[in-house]
């Protein structure tokens, strides 16, 4: 009558492994998807400041080009400014591009745009390579915001 019990009891700590990884994976689905949500979320916010930043600044002209993260460039330049509100661990590599002027203005009304691109990974695809799978983990992640540059002529 002893084994018996030994038996049951360790077959309830397999059922509860496997069980409990099962729980994990479902668990982690949504939680993915969410972070993939607030990368974008993270990537436009960063470029609405990084358009805000470039807009207000007297030289920018000067700072146009892009960057890959983490920006190096000239320390308190819009582009490393947007660069320090994205996370490096969520969107690895990421390039941000400022433009001027955006074609298509006038003399007295030029605008800037402020891209970023980078590619999201997301966990659970890389599960399913790892167990045999062939999916594509990353998912692309493009944000623009566009502003009217403040130090510039006056149509009269």
């Amino acid at each position: 009558m002893r084994s018996i019990v030994r038996s049951n009891t360790g077959q309830a700590a397999v059922e509860f492994t496997l069980v409990f990884i099962l729980f994990l994976l479902v668990a982690w689905i949504p939680a993915d998807f969410g972070l993939a949500f607030y990368t974008g979320q993270l990537a436009q916010n960063a470029s609405r400041e990084g358009a805000r930043i470039a807009a207000a600044d007297p030289n920018l002209p000067t700072l146009t080009g892009s960057c890959n993260l983490p920006c190096s460039k000239a320390p308190g330049s819009p582009l490393q400014e947007t660069a320090k509100r994205l996370s490096s661990a969520l969107l690895p590599g990421a390039k941000i591009t400022l433009t001027y002027p955006v074609p298509g203005g006038t003399a007295c009304n030029q605008h800037l745009s402020v891209d970023i691109e980078g590619n999201y990974s997301f966990f659970f695809y890389r599960v399913i390579n790892l167990m045999g799978g062939s999916v594509d983990p990353s998912t692309p992640i493009k944000r623009k915001t566009e502003m009217r540059w403040e130090h510039q002529n006056t149509c009269g």
